[in-house]
């Protein structure tokens, strides 16, 4: 499969929360904020309703070096071939570091990542950019169509920060108050409305230290915020933030599939994320 992908432009969604194309909905490192010498590793939630998804490039920089988003990769490194007939140095110059789901991607951070900052500036550190791009299946011998590729990039805080920050966990599903655990199955009713929460973890809202311009140290609390997405249906509102955490889902009245999955996702608003899935089963009508 021949790949010609960077650059490309993403359609307009009629609403932020429904999934009708391909879509990468959330990017998270282990650890979501690294030290200097650490092995970093990537996940993302990547949704393709239309084509199967082939797969998706990773590449890491220095984000730190521009006021954008700190890297790209030449297209050239893809012309003429696949992403496997590229050459290796080229590749590793552009800072490719994996393609899931064969080569999972890992970066490790440099020793000396920070030694350019003052030493009390390394508390808060500074930042390296990952940027993928999500590649559809097509059908052997065409090439993928720029507007078919979805690109994602997410800053990875590297700090020597006394509190680090950990990604948010979602513990269970609520639907009309019942707990549901995370990637179950759940039978609904279509055409009706529904309660909907996501428990995180007590882990996931964490208190911090945040080192002020002025050099002072304050103690935060965690604030985390969800967004929720769905292919079928409908959302009171597309983002929740905790205590107010809640959503209202609107089940379709005439549902496309017998199936479907709702998706929450989780920011804690200091590069942390994560995520969950519920399965949906709409009950037939007797």
């Amino acid at each position: 499969m021949i790949l010609h992908f960077l650059g490309c432009d993403t359609a307009e969604l009629s609403q932020s929360w429904q999934i009708d194309r391909l879509r990468v909905l959330a990017v998270a490192t282990e650890p979501a904020e690294p030290r200097p010498g650490e092995l970093v590793t990537f996940s993302a939630l990547i949704v393709s309703p239309v084509h199967p998804l082939a797969g998706s490039a990773w590449f890491v920089c220095d984000g730190g070096a521009s006021d954008d988003f700190g890297c790209s990769a030449d297209p050239a490194l893809f012309e003429g071939g696949s992403l496997e007939e590229a050459d290796p140095e080229d590749l590793a110059a552009a800072g490719f570091i994996g393609f899931l789901p064969a080569l999972p991607p890992a970066w490790l951070v440099p020793t000396d990542y920070l030694d350019s900052l003052e030493e009390s500036a390394r508390l808060e550190g500074s930042f390296a950019m990952t940027y993928l791009a999500a590649i559809p299946e097509v059908p052997e011998g065409q090439t993928v169509d720029e507007d078919e590729v979805e690109l994602a990039y997410k800053r990875v805080p590297v700090s020597l920060a006394a509190t680090p920050n950990h990604n948010p966990v979602v513990l269970t599903w609520r639907v009309d108050g019942f707990a549901i655990d995370p990637g179950a199955e759940v039978l609904l009713d279509p055409g009706q409305a529904y309660d909907l929460r996501a428990e995180l973890t007590p882990e996931s809202f964490e208190s911090y230290t945040f080192v002020t311009s002025l050099g002072v140290a304050e103690v935060r609390s965690e604030q985390p915020y969800l967004s929720w997405y769905l292919k079928d249906g409908s959302f009171s509102q597309s983002n929740s933030i905790f205590p107010l955490d809640s959503t209202v889902y609107f089940s379709p009245d005439d549902p496309a599939d017998e199936t479907a999955s709702l998706w929450v996702v989780v920011r804690d608003r200091r590069g942390g994320m994560g995520w969950s899935e519920l399965r949906v089963r709409f009950i037939a009508p007797d």
